[in-house]
């Protein structure tokens, strides 16, 4: 598949992410990602996108001239910039695409990732249910995973998920007035 445009929004109804992949001959994948899979993913992939940028990256013998060490970082420095060069302005085209996967998402629940030779990442997007089953892989250079994974932490801050539920942050007013200080309790409409 050669990858045209990523989408990822979040739909809070469902509480989930509906990521959107289309292909430029036409074809359009639907992914749902669950918070089960996409909170322990995150991590994951962040440092897998992190080699992927190593790998494509030259190393830098501290014994070579300063002429071809600078070149070096240089080079360096300009594939780290075409990875975060990602056009995040353009609108994704939502157009009348063939669905290989059929039209409902495939619901994603794992995700096995590898690093290829050809320095892409690689995806297998695997959905495991009873009595079904349905993958797919994707493979995405440097710039395309450094656009998913920004696009991934977007999503991330819209859902809250980060956030930890409201139970687990709430302090009584007591608990937070200093010694001495009258304290206004709650009231509750019953």
């Amino acid at each position: 598949m050669n990858i045209h445009q990523v989408s990822v929004t979040y739909l809070p109804e469902h509480d989930r992410f509906l990521a959107r992949i289309s292909s430029r001959e036409g074809e359009e994948l639907r992914l749902w990602l669950t918070r089960r899979l996409l909170l322990p993913l995150m991590p994951a992939l962040t440092k897998t996108a992190t080699e992927q940028l190593a790998r494509g990256t030259s190393k830098i013998d501290p014994a070579a001239p300063p002429d071809i060490q600078r070149q070096r970082m240089v080079e360096n420095f300009k594939k780290e910039a075409l990875a975060h060069a990602a056009d995040f302005k353009t609108p994704y085209q939502a157009k009348d695409a063939a669905l290989p996967l059929g039209k409902e998402p495939l619901l994603v629940t794992e995700i096995k990732m590898s690093l290829l030779a050809s320095g892409k990442l690689q995806l297998d997007l695997i959905e495991k249910l009873p009595g079904q089953g349905r993958n797919v892989q994707v493979a995405m250079n440097a710039q395309l995973t450094q656009g998913l994974l920004h696009l991934l932490n977007q999503g991330l801050k819209k859902s809250q998920w980060l956030k930890p539920p409201p139970s687990a942050n709430l302090e009584t007013a007591a608990d937070a007035a200093e010694p001495g200080e009258e304290v206004q309790k709650p009231r509750y409409l019953n």
